[in-house]
C-alpha cells in the first residue's frame, strides 16, 4: 500500500515513533534492573485486589503514550484504523487461528530450550528468573479457582492486556511507524520487537515474536484493532484455560512422536487460515477504500 502522508505528517509521525520507543525501551531496562537486582518473594496466595492492583500498575506506565495519542488526536490519519463492519467469517477464522497458533509454535520453544542449552547457566539462571517474575502463569497458579477468580483472571489477564496492548503497540506505535514512511513490512517487525523487549520472556521470546508479528499482519490487513484485539485475547484466554485445567502438567515432551505430528498438522491448518484471511481482508480493505491508513 502507497504512503501517501504529507511531510509534515509524516515527520510528526516519525518524532512521535522515536519518542515513544525510546520510552517503551526505558520501561524495558528498568523493568529489567529491577527484576535482576531486588528478591522478590511471591507469596502463596494472590487475591483479588493483587489482581487488579498488578493490572492497574501495568496501565499506568502506558498513560504517556496514550497523552501523545491524545494530543495527536486531531490528525486521522494517526489515530488508530478501526472499521464500522467485521467480516464474521475473518472472525471466525482469527478465532480458529488462536486455537491452532499455540500448539503450531511448540516447535519454537523446542528450539529456544534447544539454543538456551548452549549458553552459560548463569544466564540461563537470570533468563528462568525473568520468566517467571514477568510472565501471569504464577499469577493464575496462585489464584483461588473460584468462579468469580476466573472470570477475574479473564477479563484482567486476557480482555483487558489484549485491549490495551493492542491500542498501544498496533493502534499507535505500528500505525505511525508505517506512516512514517516506514514500509510495513519492517513497521510490523519493529513494533513487534518492542512488544516482546517490553514483556522480558527470553524463553518465549520467538514464539512471542511470531504472535506479535501476526498480530501486527492482522491490523495492517484488517485495517481495524477489533482483529488484532480479538485474536490477542482469544489467545490469552486459551493460555489461561491450559493453565486452570492442566496447570503445568500438560505433556509437551518432544521426544514424543505424537508432538511432531500434531506441531505439523497445526502448522498447516494456521497457514491455511492466514491465506484464507489474506484474502479475506484484502476483499474487505478494497471495499473499505476510506480506510486506508
Amino acid at each position: 500500500m502507497m504512503n501517501t502522508h504529507p511531510p509534515d505528517i509524516k515527520s510528526k509521525a516519525q518524532k512521535e515513533v522515536l519518542l515513544i520507543t525510546i520510552y517503551l525501551l526505558f520501561l524495558a531496562g528498568l523493568s529489567l534492573y529491577l527484576m535482576l537486582t531486588q528478591s522478590v518473594e511471591i507469596d502463596e496466595d494472590f487475591a483479588l485486589h493483587d489482581l487488579f492492583s498488578s493490572i492497574i500498575s501495568s496501565l499506568v506506565v502506558f498513560i504517556p503514550i496514550l497523552f501523545v495519542w491524545w494530543k495527536s488526536s486531531s490528525i486521522p490519519s494517526l489515530n488508530p484504523m478501526i472499521l464500522k463492519s467485521v467480516n464474521p467469517m475473518a472472525a471466525a477464522s482469527i478465532a480458529a487461528l488462536a486455537l491452532v497458533i499455540p500448539i503450531a509454535l511448540l516447535p519454537l520453544e523446542v528450539l529456544v530450550n534447544y539454543l538456551f542449552a548452549f549458553l552459560p547457566e548463569h544466564f540461563n539462571n537470570a533468563a528462568q528468573k525473568l520468566n517467571e517474575q514477568s510472565n501471569a502463569v504464577f499469577i493464575v497458579q496462585r489464584m483461588e479457582h473460584s468462579v468469580l477468580g476466573i472470570i477475574s483472571l479473564y477479563i484482567a489477564l486476557a480482555a483487558m492486556p489484549a485491549i490495551i496492548e493492542e491500542v498501544v503497540f498496533r493502534g499507535i506505535l505500528q500505525h505511525r511507524m508505517h506512516v512514517s514512511g516506514l514500509n510495513p513490512f519492517w513497521a510490523i517487525g519493529l513494533s513487534s520487537l518492542v512488544f516482546c523487549i517490553l514483556h522480558l520472556q527470553f524463553y518465549n521470546m520467538l514464539p512471542m515474536m511470531a504472535l506479535s508479528s501476526i498480530l501486527g499482519w492482522l491490523y495492517y490487513h484488517g485495517k481495524s484493532l477489533h482483529y488484532s484485539v480479538l485474536f490477542h485475547a482469544l489467545n490469552n484466554g486459551l493460555s489461561i484455560t491450559v493453565l486452570i485445567t492442566f496447570g503445568n502438567d500438560l505433556n509437551t515432551e518432544e521426544a514424543n512422536p505424537w508432538f511432531w505430528v500434531i506441531s505439523m498438522g497445526a502448522i498447516f491448518t494456521a497457514v491455511m487460515l492466514i491465506r484464507f484471511l489474506h484474502k479475506s481482508l484484502r476483499t474487505q480493505d478494497s471495499a473499505h477504500p476510506n480506510n486506508e491508513g
